[in-house]
């Protein structure tokens, strides 16, 4: 019995040391720092997340399996629900909220408690490439300003352990959550989804409604938050806020087919580009920031054409669609003057 007892603590001991070795090894590993492929692994009852999927309060136990390296993985417990308006009601699969256990997931860039998942949606391949521009569309971002947020492309291995047991392996991205940017950028996340124009700094927000021209897309607003999130630099003296974009599935650049332009747009289509921001009295924000994409102009031609994930057929109709844009720019001040006249005075 002596010696059952012993090997009992020593198996105990012994798991608990790998356990702790895993942990060590993950607070050692990067998420969003790096732009290769990650493979994961996620495991729970995929039946019926997908069966009451129009219900987005429902998460369902489960298990995420990272695949740091080829000799390496680190499994992680967490609740995943369906997460989005349109592509959860409009998807057969959603998009996917991935729910951590508190410090469960460490990582060299900090601890993430939810992290949204961007999925395939439908398992043809036009989706695949819908979400691979749309990760894309992040990437660009990234570019222009630091308040963006990171992304990471995933392999997912999806385990059923429902009674199906339909199991799936597909293309996605991880999001990374506001508060992991606030963190590296030394910013506040703001809970509020709207604010008052004179709050936001405007060449900020001038900023992303330029970006939003370049891909096409008119699916946010300032005005009530669409599409945006808002922080402001950690320092009492900063009194404006940040607004911060994200989910560009509506953009031109992707060309959605199921996409149309917003209410709130006199585009006719999703591929014409209509420039939603706000008017103001002098043109200094706009001589500033069509300068500043100019500089970027190259690192964007650049970043589409290496993206191998997509063919190259489809780069070069990327590249055609962002390259009619700095033709614009070409001529900075017939394309200030025609912002202008297409501003909006509410935003």
């Amino acid at each position: 019995m002596n010696k059952l007892i012993i090997l009992l603590l020593i198996t105990v001991l012994s798991n608990s040391t790998l356990l702790g070795q895993a942990i060590s090894n993950s607070g050692n590993s990067v998420l969003f720092d790096e732009n290769s492929l990650l493979k994961i692994t996620l495991n729970t009852d995929f039946s019926q997340l997908i069966k009451r999927k129009d219900n987005e309060e429902i998460y369902f136990s489960g298990e995420c399996t990272f695949h740091w390296s080829d000799s390496y993985k680190f499994d992680v417990p967490l609740k995943i629900k369906a997460r989005g308006y349109y592509r959860r009601i409009n998807c057969y699969f959603p998009p996917l909220m991935l729910n951590f256990k508190p410090d469960s997931l460490k990582t060299a860039e900090g601890t993430y408690g939810k992290i949204k998942l961007v999925t395939h949606c439908q398992k043809s391949k036009i989706y695949k490439d819908y979400l691979l521009k749309e990760y894309l569309a992040y990437k660009l971002y990234e570019i222009i300003s630091p308040n963006s947020l990171k992304t990471r492309l995933v392999e997912v291995t999806y385990t059923d352990t429902g009674k199906r047991e339909k199991h799936a392996k597909n293309i996605g991205f991880l999001i990374e959550p506001l508060d992991a940017m606030c963190r590296r950028n030394n910013s506040i996340e703001l809970k509020s989804s709207a604010f008052h124009l004179s709050e936001v700094d405007e060449l900020e927000a001038d900023r992303v409604a330029l970006f939003m021209y370049m891909i096409g897309n008119t699916d946010w607003r300032i005005k009530s938050g669409h599409n945006i999130k808002f922080i402001k630099p950690n320092n009492f003296k900063v009194l404006k806020v940040t607004p911060v974009p994200y989910d560009f599935d509506h953009a031109g650049l992707i060309n959605a087919a199921y996409a149309n332009p917003s209410e709130w747009s006199v585009a006719q289509s999703i591929t014409e580009r209509d420039f939603l921001g706000k008017c103001r009295i002098t043109n200094r924000n706009y001589g500033i920031l069509v300068n500043g994409f100019m500089e970027k102009k190259d690192l964007i031609y650049q970043t589409i054409l290496e993206f191998e994930w997509l063919e190259q057929n489809k780069r070069k109709v990327l590249l055609k669609y962002i390259e009619s844009f700095f033709n614009e720019l070409e001529k900075p001040d017939r394309f200030i003057k025609k912002l202008n006249n297409t501003c909006l005075d509410d935003y």
